[in-house]
């Protein structure tokens, strides 16, 4: 008996202007498979950066619902991003605003998702973040989400694989990865 081929289901994570777009970008052409879209980019920068604390967690429930509502569409996908960063994102800016149960069931719902993803391929800060426009240039914001996320997970014994180096070796690391199967 033969072993049927998984969908492939790879969330590109770690923290902003680590170059995930790149590399789903990179990986979603290679095995012509949808490329998920950081949801948080469906938002205004300027209209963010102007809100109550109240929007502001609003919009972190609808971009964690939006990821969610996407990777239900597909069944492969490469997502620049996922439900662990969104959950890094949340911790680090709206844990302190609201009541603990928003909190657990914020994180309750990012977690439950990831045994979705066959593959987890953590990017980690290895040069400057660069302005698009969109993301923040700010490195130690940069840093603290980066060591958020790693402790998500840590604390939650969630398997990745941790890609570094430049354009092709980090393409080239990902795929040996894939090449092993499932």
């Amino acid at each position: 008996m033969t072993k049927e081929k998984s969908s492939l289901k790879i969330a590109v994570i770690g923290s902003h202007s680590t170059g995930k777009t790149t590399l789903a970008r990179m990986l979603s052409k290679k095995f012509s498979i949808p490329m998920i879209s950081e949801a948080a980019r469906k938002f205004d920068k300027e209209k963010i950066s102007n809100i109550s604390s109240k929007e502001y967690i609003n919009i972190q429930k609808q971009i964690l619902d939006m990821q969610l509502e996407e990777e239900s569409l597909h069944n492969e996908f490469i997502s620049d991003r996922s439900t662990i960063d969104n959950a890094a994102y949340w911790i680090h800016n709206c844990s302190n605003n609201v009541k603990d149960i928003e909190n657990i069931n914020y994180i309750d719902k990012a977690i439950k998702n990831i045994p979705n993803y066959t593959h987890i391929f953590l990017l980690i800060p290895e040069f400057y973040p660069i302005s698009d426009n969109f993301r923040d240039t700010n490195i130690v914001y940069q840093l603290q989400i980066a060591e958020i996320i790693h402790t998500i997970l840590v604390m939650y014994q969630i398997k990745h694989y941790r890609i570094t180096g430049d354009i092709k070796t980090r393409f080239d690391k990902a795929m040996e990865v894939l090449e092993q199967g499932f």
